[in-house]
């Protein structure tokens, strides 16, 4: 599968998910963006859920640089008041013909939660059809994790 065809196939499925799917800048890269407003009950608030995949050149550098832009990005997109009612859950998928070592431990660095906004990376590896991202739980929002984790398997799409 060519990176094309996966982000094809990604928009198809964001679509099936009851995303908003859009071409849009994420910082400098052109990117593919499923927006979703959701309800987390266990929260009692609403979620924003903003899923940006790119392909781009797997460096820990540019994973933690897509997902600065994708969390910066989100925050502008949603254009939502963040709190205690509402919050915004962000994947940061990198679409890669091939990954190195490096590139993997980057992409499952425990996801950084600023004010109401959580920002996940993820590593697409074609070569393996593997998904790389951290897969823990978190303490600080756990009442999002399910509904973030379902969002997840919803909207990445394992390569075939």
């Amino acid at each position: 599968m060519t990176p094309a065809e996966y982000l094809e196939s990604a928009a198809t499925r964001l679509t099936d998910a009851g995303c908003e799917v859009t071409h849009e800048a994420v910082g400098p890269v052109d990117a593919l963006v499923g927006y979703q407003r959701t309800f987390a009950l266990p929260a009692m608030s609403r979620i924003h859920v903003v899923t940006a995949m790119a392909h781009l050149d797997p460096t820990p550098e540019n994973i933690a640089a897509w997902t600065r832009d994708v969390s910066q990005f989100s925050r502008g997109r949603t254009g939502a008041l963040r709190g205690a009612q509402s919050g915004i859950g962000a994947f940061a998928v990198v679409v890669a013909d091939q990954v190195t070592p490096e590139a993997v431990a980057a992409a499952q660095v425990k996801p950084k939660v600023e004010f109401a906004v959580r920002t996940q990376r993820v590593l697409v590896d074609l070569s393996t059809g593997e998904i790389h991202t951290f897969r823990g739980r978190l303490l600080f929002g756990f009442a999002l994790n399910g509904t973030l984790r379902r969002a997840f398997d919803a909207h990445v799409l394992v390569p075939a």
